[in-house]
């Protein structure tokens, strides 16, 4: 059968070669020295539990997969290699008992499956063990973070959007998250958007990635004037490409209201216009300040409405109009602020 087995940093060895499983205890994790000096087989079990080193990298991933008792679980890792607790045993014969049970494991198909991967059960039992005896239980583990070095990801790469102003969301989504997107072919398996060397979550597809910033890490990001990182990152290699910079401009000052107030969501409109584009005509608002909850009304028709990095614009149908002018309005429908843009004539 085919047997996957969790690589962590190169730690592990192989799960299956020329017949035989080989486990990280009897392997690469280990610290145990062979020594000539026979001792019990339990003194040899505590030894190793306490001296295998990189038990914290897949320990915390391993669930409670049954009821732990230190005692129980000693006798029950010693009759699995097969050894009375008082029996001298050389540390080489244990780590080599110790490894026919997880070989054994492999052959009865006794494995369990931790996120995908499998281990022996023997295995399983003595990384719950071993983090006991060192102190590790519940001691979450994070892999260190790669050493990042400027390098070559992808060509053509281009990125958007590359500003806003303060306060406005780019590229706002249904949800509420800013969207930043980079078209890059090509790009290798699990690479990133980073903003400010801090990777964002990411949707990568063959020839562009998309990049969602969320909460309070927006709201941060909009609140002032600056200028902000965008990079593309691989955190397999730590290999960075910069792409260069998304600004935070001022926010120009508020548009003002109907009823003559400030607006709190709508700057200043730069103008309007109309355009006819592949047979059908639209109304375009230019302004830097246009959430997504915009709509705009001639009259009290609602125009099917998209809202864009610089402008508003709305589908017009002008066979539905039938007066001379008509009240043209740039509304918040979610806060009921409306612009007053002009007289609209069909």
């Amino acid at each position: 059968m085919s047997i996957k087995r969790r690589t962590l940093n190169g730690c592990f060895v192989a799960g299956v070669a020329s017949g035989s499983a080989i486990g990280f205890v009897a392997g690469r994790y280990s610290n145990i020295s062979a020594t000539e000096v026979a001792a019990p087989a339990l003194q040899n079990l505590r030894d190793a539990a306490i001296s295998a080193s990189g038990v914290h990298l897949i320990g915390s991933r391993i669930n409670d997969f049954e009821p732990f008792n230190l005692l129980g679980t000693e006798q029950k890792l010693l009759s699995l290699l097969g050894l009375p607790a008082a029996q001298p045993i050389r540390t080489e014969e244990f780590q080599n008992a110790l490894s026919l049970s997880v070989q054994r494991d492999y052959l009865s198909n006794n494995l369990l499956n931790v996120e995908g991967y499998l281990l022996s059960y023997t295995e399983a039992l003595f990384v719950r063990y071993a983090l006991e005896k060192q102190g590790l239980v519940g001691v979450a583990y994070e892999a260190p973070a790669p050493v990042i070095t400027d390098g070559y990801i992808a060509s053509d790469v281009k990125f958007g959007p590359n500003f806003t102003v303060v306060g406005q969301i780019f590229n706002e989504q249904a949800d509420g998250h800013g969207g930043i997107w980079v078209q890059a072919k090509n790009t290798p398996a699990g690479t990133v958007i980073m903003v400010n060397d801090r990777a964002i979550k990411t949707r990568r597809k063959p020839e562009a990635l998309t990049g969602a910033i969320y909460g309070e890490e927006l709201r941060s990001l909009i609140a002032k004037p600056a200028k902000h990182r965008i990079a593309l990152f691989v955190p397999d290699t730590g290999i960075r490409q910069d792409l260069g910079e998304f600004e935070v401009k001022p926010r120009p000052p508020p548009a003002v209201t109907e009823s003559g107030t400030a607006s709190s969501v709508f700057c200043e409109i730069d103008e309007w216009s109309v355009k006819s584009e592949n047979g059908g005509e639209k109304i375009v608002v230019r302004t830097l300040c246009g959430p997504r909850s915009s709509a705009l009304y001639i009259g009290e028709l609602a125009l099917t409405t998209k809202v864009f990095q610089h402008t508003v614009e709305g589908i017009l149908d002008r066979s539905v109009l039938s007066l001379e002018q008509y009240p043209l309005r740039l509304v918040d429908v979610h806060s009921g602020e409306a612009i007053f843009l002009g007289n609209f004539r069909p």
